[in-house]
């Protein structure tokens, strides 16, 4: 991420943390449409993937003070938080499958080289919020054989880092839920090394999020959001995105006080 545009989503993290309503809108302006194609690429489903990202910036608004300690970078945290989000409704959603459509399959292609290349198996689970038995199904690999896999692919991503522990920290950055990463998710609240790595690979795997073409949410998405929190009122209550009619601008006034002028000359002329 630029440091500009880095600089400026933590400002505006940090105003939101203070209350800051305007910063809340500029966040959402600058990052929905991004957040918007995390939630799509786990949930495919537009109206689910809404209801994903409505959900995160509620979440951003109430835990928007905790930003500073997680040492994340804003949009790896923001990323983290939406893709969390979509996994949650995913999740759900598994739990009740007739209430459901079944998410689409990966293309052959996808699925052909997801099979060969177990690095590029990571980047579809993390971006598909896939977990073993998630990934299995998709495949058609055993449990087992879909885990062993992706911790081949996180296990070759670590080659180049010779610190220990480098793929506990990556099993617990994607979401294996394993032994080992109930295990890793201890050490991270009492290990600061440990807590460092998984920083890391939470940032590594974010970044996979930006090959994804940013999605527009409707505007409804918004609107809801605002009613949710109750910020229904100024100065969140017109839509920055929503041009105003001319009529209620400047141009608006100027055209009134012209026209009265000329009804008062054409009357004192009569």
């Amino acid at each position: 991420m630029p440091d500009t545009r880095r600089t400026h989503l933590q400002d505006l993290i940090t105003r939101v943390a203070k209350g800051d309503r305007p910063a809340f809108d500029a966040l959402y302006q600058a990052t929905s449409a991004q957040l918007n194609a995390i939630c799509l690429s786990v949930l495919r489903d537009r109206r689910e993937a809404e209801e994903a990202l409505e959900q995160s910036f509620i979440q951003i608004w109430k835990t928007a003070p905790q930003f500073a300690e997680s040492g994340l970078s804003p949009m790896a945290w923001l990323a983290t938080l939406a893709r969390d989000r979509a996994i949650d409704s995913l999740r759900r959603q598994e739990a009740h499958p007739a209430a459901v459509t079944a998410p689409a399959m990966l293309p052959d292609a996808g699925l052909a080289e997801a099979l060969s290349d177990p690095v590029l198996a990571v980047r579809h689970a993390y971006l598909q919020g896939l977990d073993p038995a998630g990934f299995a199904q998709r495949t058609g690999l055993s449990v087992e054989a879909a885990r062993q896999h992706l911790h081949e692919g996180l296990a070759e991503m670590a080659a180049e880092f010779l610190q220990p522990d480098e793929v506990l920290a990556a099993e617990l950055a994607l979401g294996l839920t394993d032994a080992s990463a109930a295990e890793a998710a201890t050490r991270a609240s009492t290990d600061p090394a440990f807590a460092r790595r998984l920083r890391d690979w939470q940032e590594r795997l974010a970044l996979l999020a930006g090959d994804l073409t940013p999605v527009m949410a409707p505007a409804r998405a918004r609107q809801r959001i605002r009613e949710n929190l109750g910020h229904g009122l100024a100065p969140l209550a017109v839509d920055p995105l929503e041009r105003t009619p001319w009529w209620r601008g400047t141009a608006g006034v100027l055209a009134a006080i012209l026209l009265a002028a000329a009804v008062g000359v054409y009357l004192w002329m009569g």
